[in-house]
């Protein structure tokens, strides 16, 4: 009887080492994933690449009379008259 006692108990004490192990080994996972940095983790998703921008060739790219009238009429005002009509001068004279 004392035989089966001992046999029970190395075989209990065998399963709590292995699980004990088991655990510790898990723990140590964690550990060491926790440890790296952000940079060597990969990323979730890369971000989507910008869409390319439509660019304009051919007779749409040539500016018109009312595209300088419409920059005229947003960036010359009565109180900026007078250095505007300078700055133009000036280019002319280039």
């Amino acid at each position: 009887m004392n035989h089966r006692w001992v046999v029970r108990a190395a075989l209990a004490g065998g399963l709590a080492m292995a699980l004990a192990l088991a655990g510790c080994r898990e723990e140590r996972a964690q550990r060491v994933a926790a440890s790296y940095s952000s940079s060597t983790k990969p990323s979730p998703a890369a971000p989507a690449p910008p869409a390319p921008r439509k660019v304009t060739v051919g007779v749409e790219a040539v500016p018109v009379e009312e595209d300088y009238e419409a920059r005229a009429a947003a960036t010359i005002s009565a109180a900026n008259l007078a250095a505007k009509s300078a700055e133009l001068e000036r280019e002319l004279r280039l």
